[in-house]
């Protein structure tokens, strides 16, 4: 299969008199076919043949997403809505990646909603670059774009839903995540490092869930903080737990990479106050029993308040201290003021002390 550094010109050739005959290669009137390379079965790369250059440009010219500024790659395939060059970014052109991949990604972003709203957590947006000062032998700043798996802004970008995303350096972005992926991995150990370095980006963090370079005594995440000199430093973690390790970003808190199996990886964050590792789905699962326990709780003090037990104002107050605080007692600690063995004020939420 031929395989160039360079992108191909329509005038560049190569021979392949024994390829059968294709639509695509009929159709511009030329014998050589289109052929598919193993990892992406269904992405036409450039053919063998003498026509081959020549028909894999007709191929590109057709594609309904073709753009005649952008310096396409012939050691990536591109598809009519698929390919696997990273830095393409065209908007409904998407990027095929595995379970392992998608999982560790929406979670990620998933819990990034959760804690910071979505003004401020992107996936998939196409990040338009300016001169950055960064030698045109990097793909992404010979291209001028280059598309993150997800990126934390430092301010809300309300409203900004387009697919393309104008890189502003007064709106920095602090917080990259990149998962290997077998087609460009060696992209996220490289060329990117020198880019989001170049834009100030302040965290870089890579996952391996494939191991395509981590050894098996290394960590699947890794990440980068760019120093007060403008280099980037390892980021040691914090501990292990569970033989994961725990890092700490200043944008997410104390955060891991929890492994479910089964190519099912679950980003997860620290709660302090509670003391719980939290994801998505945790956090509904605590909300909703926190939910339940809040109204059995109402309902056991108005009862209370009912008989005389209780002043009539204490279950109206709690709940609204409860709801405040997004905190709810224990019902064992609710017991005892239910028995009358312990003053109301007991529920409260800790470091309200009203009586």
């Amino acid at each position: 299969m031929y395989r160039s550094r360079n992108p191909v010109s329509a005038t560049d050739t190569t021979d392949n008199s024994e390829a059968p005959r294709s639509e695509s290669a009929l159709k511009h009137g030329r014998e050589t076919t289109l052929t598919t390379g193993p990892t992406s079965p269904w992405f036409p790369k450039v053919p063998e043949g003498k026509d081959g250059a020549s028909t894999w440009w007709a191929y590109i010219k057709d594609l309904p997403h073709y753009d005649p500024n952008y310096p396409y790659d012939p050691r990536h395939t591109y598809g009519p809505d698929g390919t696997d060059d990273d830095a393409y970014g065209k908007d409904g052109v998407h990027f095929p990646v595995g379970r392992a991949q998608q999982t560790s990604i929406h979670g990620c972003v998933n819990e990034a909603w959760r804690l910071l709203g979505r003004d401020r957590v992107f996936t998939q947006r196409c990040l338009k670059l300016p001169n950055l000062g960064v030698p045109r032998t990097n793909r992404y700043a010979r291209c001028g774009q280059v598309m993150p798996d997800v990126f934390i802004q430092e301010r809300p970008r309300p409203g900004d839903n387009g697919h393309y995303v104008a890189y502003d350096p007064d709106n920095p972005i602090v917080f990259v995540l990149q998962v290997l992926f077998q087609s460009t991995f060696h992209y996220d150990l490289g060329p990117k490092v020198d880019i989001y370095r170049a834009m100030g980006v302040r965290e870089y963090w890579r996952y391996d869930p494939d191991r395509l370079h981590r050894r098996t005594d290394e960590p699947l995440l890794w990440g980068l903080r760019l120093s007060a000199a403008g280099e980037y430093e390892d980021i040691e973690p914090l501990r292990t737990v569970d033989g994961q390790p725990v890092y700490h970003s200043e944008m997410l808190g104390e955060f891991r990479m929890l492994d479910e199996g089964e190519s099912y990886y679950t980003f997860q964050t620290w709660d302090a106050t509670r003391s719980i590792w939290l994801d998505p789905e945790q956090a509904l699962k605590l909300e909703v029993a926190t939910r339940i326990r809040m109204e059995y709780l109402q309902f056991q003090l108005r009862q209370q308040a009912d008989r005389g037990g209780l002043e009539t104002h204490v279950p109206d107050t709690l709940a609204a201290a409860w709801h405040k605080a997004n905190w709810v007692p224990d019902v064992a600690n609710a017991v005892d003021v239910l028995l009358g063995t312990e003053d109301w004020s007991t529920l409260l939420p800790p470091g309200d002390h009203r009586t």
